[in-house]
């Protein structure tokens, strides 16, 4: 719905182009009448409403706006009715019988001490990760769960309970229909009925108010409304799309020799290496709770289960993030990813159909999200990154990019030059990362010995695999590339990337899109 800028009671080549723009797209435009009335003019048609399904259209039509403006206000009602989701089955920790005394008790009993007199940095974390999975698999067991209903997160702890008081008058007046009986029933029935479609208003509400549009389509998409995911079909080789994802087109030997050389002989930007630092407890629980993801990694310790426990393994965990920083050890169980492939057409038949969504451990992500508070200041203070480069960075975005680009290209206007423009976009940017050369690039900005070697072993010996309909793949060795999904992954691809616009003019990047310009007189 809007103002198109084009009069369609005209029959002039700007109507007609957007006629055709509009059949082309299997739109279609709602009748309307004229909705512009601008004095001593003719009325004109600018107002439009466009849809994808005309049958889901409950009303529209217009209203005059004579007293502040020249435009009809036009309106439209639209069905957005949430498919019916298919169940599945899943598993899942159950909390029926959880006995919280019971439960803590056994945390309280736990011999933390044993992962201190572990020998390694993955001994001590498969001691804790072990402490930790048993003590859940006798509380709060995986159990097959059968989701027959999409998420309903308004459902509160009142609404559940009155619920269960309308089932039980429900069964009641089953067993006994008497009128007093089907009357206490109706008036609970109507009451949860209430109670929910309040409940489920203001959320959607709340949710919707002062969002972005990017988060407002990602709420409407768990609602089921709008573009659904399709399931990955049953005949595809998970194997061979795993190494499809994993597959990186080598860079040539001579180059790279080059390259590194390049960069090794390049002054280094600091005078004083940069070193990670040990943490806090405070710390680590301030990283832990601004993580929001409660998606389980290849260990199964998830976001919730840790927040569960996290007054307790504080300690605990604080010693294993320190213990990985001052030994330069990234836990090799942590270095495991599932995939998750989703489809990016309707009907994919292509491995190339299909984007990769990495799923790391939740405690992985943690570590690295103390590592990039660590570098992201190291890198802000010394001013390394290009100011050019708007993507992944605080106070940076789309619109810092744009407005930089556009403010040249009117520059150049100004001085009666003309701007041509290059814009690029690196194929499969994270995954074609080379390890050898990203860590030459970490050495040239100021990071010391012993911190490269900790992002060496973060980098190398990744596995990664596939993850559909409860199926596993096989796993396969990612020989480059940075972690899908990773917290520190945007800022090493900055860097890896940082080094090109030194070569170059006008620029700007945002992540892995650079728009390349030069301005030349028209003679």
């Amino acid at each position: 719905m809007g103002d198109f800028n084009t009069c369609l009671l005209k029959n002039d080549s700007r109507a007609k182009r957007l006629t055709n723009i509009i059949s082309s797209s299997n739109l279609t435009l709602l009748p309307s009448n004229a909705t512009h009335f601008f004095p001593n003019c003719s009325p004109s048609k600018l107002d439009l409403m466009l849809v994808s399904s005309s049958e889901l259209v409950d009303t529209h039509g217009q209203y005059p706006a004579e007293a502040f403006s020249y435009h009809d206000l036009v309106y439209l009602s639209y069905r957005m009715r949430p498919p019916k989701a298919k169940p599945t089955i899943t598993m899942r920790r159950s909390f029926k019988n959880f006995d919280n005394d019971s439960f803590l008790e056994d945390l309280n009993n736990i011999d933390w001490g044993t992962i201190q007199s572990a020998p390694n940095m993955d001994d001590k974390l498969n001691v804790f990760n072990s402490l930790l999975t048993e003590l859940f698999d006798k509380h709060a067991p995986l159990r097959p769960v059968k989701l027959k209903h999409l998420p309903a997160p308004w459902l509160t702890q009142d609404i559940k309970s009155l619920m269960l008081k309308r089932n039980a008058a429900k069964s009641k007046f089953k067993l006994i229909p008497s009128e007093n009986n089907h009357n206490k029933y109706k008036k609970l029935r109507n009451l949860c009925s209430r109670a929910c479609r309040d409940a489920q208003s203001n959320f959607i509400d709340n949710s919707i108010k002062n969002n972005s549009p990017a988060r407002i389509w990602r709420f409407l998409e768990s609602l089921g409304i709008g573009r659904q995911r399709s399931n990955l079909s049953s005949s595809i080789d998970l194997d061979a799309l795993n190494n499809h994802f994993a597959k990186v087109k080598s860079l040539d030997n001579r180059v790279k020799l080059d390259t590194l050389k390049h960069i090794r002989a390049a002054p280094l930007k600091v005078n004083t290496p940069f070193e990670l630092q040990p943490v806090t407890s405070e710390d680590v629980r301030k990283h832990i709770l601004s993580i929001k993801s409660d998606a389980s990694g290849s260990d199964g310790i998830n976001r919730k289960l840790v927040l569960l426990v996290l007054d307790h393994i504080i300690p605990v965990l604080t010693y294993i993030f320190n213990f990985s920083l001052s030994s330069n050890t990234f836990p090799n169980a942590w270095q495991h990813a599932h995939v998750i492939p989703i489809p990016k057409i309707n009907n994919p038949s292509l491995f190339s159909h299909y984007r990769p969504i990495s799923i790391l451990p939740f405690l992985s992500k943690v570590l690295e999200r103390i590592v990039f508070t660590q570098l992201n200041v190291f890198l802000l203070k010394n001013r390394i990154l290009s100011p050019y480069q708007s993507g992944f960075r605080t106070g940076h975005s789309t619109v810092t990019a744009l407005v930089k680009v556009c403010d040249d290209i009117r520059f150049n206007m100004d001085n009666k030059l003309l701007t041509i423009a290059v814009l690029l976009d690196f194929s499969n940017a994270f995954n074609s990362v080379d390890h050898d050369i990203l860590l030459a690039l970490l050495r040239s900005i100021g990071l010391s010995a012993n911190t490269i070697s900790r992002f060496s072993s973060y980098l190398r010996n990744r596995q990664q695999r596939i993850v559909a309909n409860d199926t596993l793949s096989s796993y396969v060795h990612l020989s480059s590339g940075v972690p899908q999904g990773g917290v520190l992954s945007p800022l090493l691809f900055s860097i890896f990337i940082d080094s090109i616009p030194p070569l170059l003019s006008s620029y700007h990047l945002y992540a892995d899109d650079l728009q390349l310009y030069v301005s030349t007189s028209y003679q």
